[in-house]
């Protein structure tokens, strides 16, 4: 990445830091983890243990990390707009949901307490396998070929 992104990735060390939040690496109990310029064979270990893909960006014309949560089997929580919110995280034709979208930071933390606390593990499975599914029909290599053909 570049200058900006290494800063950015600092300043969010700091604000842990005046948290109280402990990053990985300073003992065995720890409260996050910043990772960067994984491979891509780590990226997908870490995609298959997460619960719950964030993703924060407004206006997203797509959303391919989206998609990656989706397919990882992470409950994804999206921004209400544009990409995510149009083509990606909308219910199955049957109506189950694929994730949930937000539209503040106070609309993002109702989300992440749904997802993380209200949300039983049965739940939780039924939505992490209907946005499998969805990610199947919707954005395999087969659904593009079936598209263009």
């Amino acid at each position: 990445r570049d200058a900006g992104d290494r800063a950015r990735v600092e300043a969010l060390q700091q604000l842990c830091k005046e948290l109280g939040l402990r990053e990985q690496g300073s003992g065995s109990n720890w409260d996050v983890s910043f990772r960067t310029n994984v491979p891509f064979e780590e990226m997908q270990n870490l995609l298959a243990q997460a619960d719950v893909g964030l993703h924060t960006m407004r206006d997203e014309h797509f959303g391919i990390s989206v998609v990656e949560f989706m397919a990882a089997g992470a409950v994804v929580i999206a921004h209400n707009s544009a990409g995510p919110a149009m083509d990606i995280v909308t219910p199955l034709p049957d109506g189950r949901r694929t994730g949930l979208l937000a539209n503040d930071d106070e609309d993002y933390a109702k989300k992440l307490m749904e997802a993380l606390i209200e949300m039983g593990p049965k739940q939780r499975l039924d939505t992490a396998e209907a946005a499998r599914e969805a990610v199947r029909h919707r954005f395999s290599q087969e659904a593009f070929e079936e598209m263009v053909a």
